[in-house]
């Protein structure tokens, strides 16, 4: 009978270290098939169908329907390039540059991926409608208070994080080209 007890205690014991280590898992991501380019992070079989368990778990959590592997692919910044969480309370500015996409869309997400609200009601700066300079670098100004040019508003007091997706880009055809120089720089302006 003890070796019955026994038994059960330690499958209660295992079920319950195996749960936790998968919530601990999935709460900060998916651990696997993530590549850092800067500041950025990017799951890269996030919309293929080897997916790992966890991003597949993930995904399923949030709701979230990623981009195909043709289709793009997403990057999602939560520190800035000096390593430091993004602070609502502070002004950044992203450039001058993009990785090579025939369409990109910059984003203010939070821990979910959802867009937050904001009293201006924009949500992404396109890269049809961004300003340029006379060589194409740009800066976007990432602020809860209104800044002028290419103004993304942060909305709540929250903790944020930058999405930017990259559509037919051939980043996502291949494992390779993930350089660091093709991502935008994430600078910590000021603070208020």
């Amino acid at each position: 009978m003890k070796t019955a007890i026994k038994a059960l205690l330690t499958a209660i014991a295992s079920l319950a270290l195996g749960v936790w280590a998968t919530w601990a898992m999935l709460a900060n991501g998916s651990p696997f098939d993530v590549v850092r380019i800067g500041a950025w992070s990017v799951a890269t079989k996030a919309g293929a169908i080897d997916a790992d368990p966890y991003t597949r778990a993930s995904l399923e959590r949030s709701g979230e329907i990623p981009l195909a592997l043709g289709e793009g692919l997403q990057l999602v910044a939560r520190v800035d390039d000096a390593g430091r969480r993004l602070d609502p309370r502070c002004v950044y500015r992203v450039g001058p540059r993009a990785p090579a996409a025939r369409y990109w869309t910059l984003g203010v997400v939070d821990a979910k991926g959802f867009p937050i609200e904001n009293p201006a009601g924009r949500y992404v700066l396109r890269s049809s409608e961004i300003l340029r300079d006379a060589n194409g670098r740009f800066s976007i100004w990432v602020s809860a208070i209104a800044h002028a040019g290419n103004w993304l508003p942060v909305g709540a007091p929250g903790r944020f994080a930058l999405a930017l997706r990259l559509y037919d880009s051939p980043m996502s055809a291949n494992a390779g080209g993930r350089e660091k120089a093709a991502a935008p720089e994430i600078t910590r302006e000021n603070c208020l």
